[in-house]
């Protein structure tokens, strides 16, 4: 089973028809690359998987359960931000999750029997699990370092260039760890070692990855 289908996707915008009955299929682990002029539809396209851009006509199915993320052209943070409080701000359900479990651990020691408990621990953990974030803060921090970002960390987001704003986007959606990886021109402002980096980084991944130049 796919792990995400667009199904007969139109989209236009006035008299211009962007998507036209599309079908498309990605599965897990696989890399996928869309190559085409500008203006034919590409981000839109990315936009559709996402669910950021409804469709005129046609479908969108993603398999339950499973995360999608999406590094656009143009990466927005808070300008006011150093770079670890953005990486903390676009991470919050991770660190959410992780306070959270140790709140009801410790209620769960008070209370060994409650189910409800029991319960929403359980979930928690599937949640952390699923984004390898027990050791969240050194992840951060081996990430940081492999975009030689360490040195960044609390650098004010408004003093970066594009291209090391780019990188922080990039950090981010790694720590995310979604099944889905959606990159629009994920090489924009990188240099040619930062290029190679990221496409050894994407190629031993096992995200499903789907870039678009």
């Amino acid at each position: 089973m796919a792990l995400i289908d667009l199904i007969e996707a139109s989209k236009k915008f006035g008299d211009k028809i962007v998507l036209n009955e599309v079908n498309f299929s990605a599965n897990e682990g696989e890399k996928i690359a869309i190559i085409g002029k500008n203006g034919e539809g590409k981000s839109t396209f990315l936009k559709t998987l996402l669910g950021a851009l409804p469709l005129d006509s046609g479908r969108v199915i993603r398999q339950n359960g499973k995360s999608i993320a999406m590094l656009s052209q143009t990466v927005d943070f808070n300008a006011n931000l150093s770079v670890k409080e953005a990486i903390k701000q676009e991470l919050a359900e991770i660190y959410n999750a992780l306070e959270e479990y140790e709140i009801l651990h410790k209620k769960l020691e008070e209370d060994p029997s409650n189910k409800d408990y029991l319960k929403k621990i359980d979930t928690l953990m599937t949640l952390i699990d699923s984004k390898d974030a027990w050791n969240i803060e050194s992840k951060i921090i081996r990430v940081l370092k492999e975009f030689s970002l360490l040195e960044y960390e609390n650098r004010i987001i408004s003093t970066l260039s594009g291209g090391e704003i780019r990188r922080v986007g990039l950090c981010i959606l790694l720590l995310k760890n979604p099944d889905i990886l959606l990159l629009d021109e994920p090489t924009n402002h990188l240099d040619v070692y930062m290029t190679s980096f990221l496409e050894e980084l994407l190629k031993n991944s096992k995200m499903c990855v789907i870039f678009i130049s």
